[in-house]
């Protein structure tokens, strides 16, 4: 790969969309690795068959594409159905996003990815896809504002972040972090410095 590549992570409500796209603006490639993951239950994707098998046809729209939320509710109440949906859409979206990065062309690249700490994504045999990883956090109490601006409960913007990873553990693969607990025109300054430094790496 040519391109030199980011994991951009943080909690929900953190800011990390808002990052990726300062980054973008500053020329960089983003790679939303949610989006990826919904191309792998397409119905034209090699992988639904394996899952409708798996999980039996009341998981089909009428028109018979994958109804995520179907689908949901079954993995995510069950540790082992959500191992085994994992078993088959994880090697499919590592193998998508090594695809998709052999044909980046721009000199930096971001992959958007929510879940970098909970899940084996973006790596291909153990080994990460992504060079860096930055890290966009915030406090709680400024995150439950932002969910629940959104629309969210602050007992259910509660248990989302819950479900995630911890500020600590997100700090601990942490190449740099930006703090969004200020104003837009801070985060932007932080997003450019971090980018400054992106473009040194690079050239070392």
């Amino acid at each position: 790969m040519q391109t030199f590549c980011i994991g951009l992570t943080g909690g929900i409500g953190a800011g990390k969309s808002t990052v990726a796209e300062m980054f973008q603006s500053l020329g960089a490639s983003v790679i939303n690795v949610d989006e990826v993951g919904h191309s792998v239950l397409s119905r034209t994707s090699n992988e639904y068959e394996e899952i409708v098998k798996l999980f039996g046809e009341e998981i089909l729209n009428p028109d018979k594409t994958i109804n995520r939320v179907a689908l949901g509710q079954i993995v995510f109440n069950s540790e082992r159905q959500l191992a085994k949906l994992e078993a088959i859409t994880h090697p499919g979206i590592n193998k998508r996003l090594f695809n998709i990065l052999e044909r980046q062309t721009s000199e930096i690249t971001i992959l958007d990815m929510a879940v970098l700490v909970e899940q084996p994504l973006a790596q291909i045999d153990g080994a990460p896809l992504y060079q860096k990883v930055i890290v966009v956090e915030a406090s709680y109490e400024n995150r439950i504002e932002r969910l629940q601006m959104r629309g969210l409960t602050k007992e259910d913007a509660d248990a989302r972040m819950q479900s995630q990873a911890t500020d600590k553990e997100r700090r601990l693969v942490a190449d740099l972090i930006i703090c969004n607990d200020n104003s837009l025109q801070d985060l932007q300054l932080q997003t450019f410095t971090c980018w400054e430094m992106l473009c040194d790496w690079i050239n070392e």
